[in-house]
């Protein structure tokens, strides 16, 4: 059973697959209306407006869905910020439990300003709540932790750059890839920390 913050990303997902939904269907678009514009009347050329409208769209850039790409990107960094701060808070409460009058005000305390979700700025914020070395631990198949970390960094680099207003070029594929990635960041990460919770206070968290 995963935690509130983990479900709760799941939630927030959908707001990325409306947007990759979004990337097919103005492709699709685009495809059908230069086929239309190449047909020049003829009811043969029908067949290839159609077929640009209901098939699946093959891998490309065209310039009116990079922007779409990008969007997802940064939202996709969005989500993962906020299911980082979702269960430093929900851990906090198993943690800090009888040991501090406010757990909310430590929580607030203990948070960096700077809350991109940067291998190091989530150590230091578990670190202020009790739980150590957390992001040793994320790995899963193919995947070591030093690789999970340096994606991590990578990902949280070139949002920044969209952010900040460079118009990098982004296939659908990097922002697809982006969002495999925040899933199996989220599941990694979830079940390391309810180990950790489990063995500070010998109950399983969730």
């Amino acid at each position: 059973m995963p935690s509130r913050a983990r479900a709760n990303l799941d939630s927030r997902l959908t707001d990325i697959d409306q947007l990759f939904q979004a990337h097919k269907v103005l492709t699709q678009f685009k495809r059908a209306e230069a086929a239309a514009n190449s047909a020049g009347g003829g009811l043969q050329k029908l067949t290839a407006i159609i077929n640009a409208l209901v098939n699946a769209p093959r891998r490309g850039r065209p310039a009116e869905v990079a922007a779409l790409n990008r969007g997802a990107f940064v939202l996709l960094c969005s989500h993962l910020q906020g299911f980082v701060e979702d269960l430093h808070e929900e851990t906090a409460q198993h943690t800090l439990a009888g040991k501090a009058r406010s757990i909310g005000d430590v929580v607030k305390l203990v948070r960096p300003r700077n809350s991109n979700p940067h291998p190091d700025v989530i150590e230091q914020m578990f670190c202020g709540i009790g739980i150590y070395d957390i992001m040793d631990a994320p790995h899963w198949n193919k995947c070591a932790n030093e690789t999970v970390r340096k994606r991590l960094t990578g990902y949280i680099e070139l949002r920044n750059k969209i952010a900040h207003g460079t118009r990098l070029p982004m296939h659908k594929s990097k922002a697809d890839g982006f969002r495999k990635f925040v899933v199996l960041f989220a599941d990694a990460l979830d079940q390391a920390v309810a180990a950790k919770i489990q063995h500070t206070t010998g109950t399983a968290p969730w």
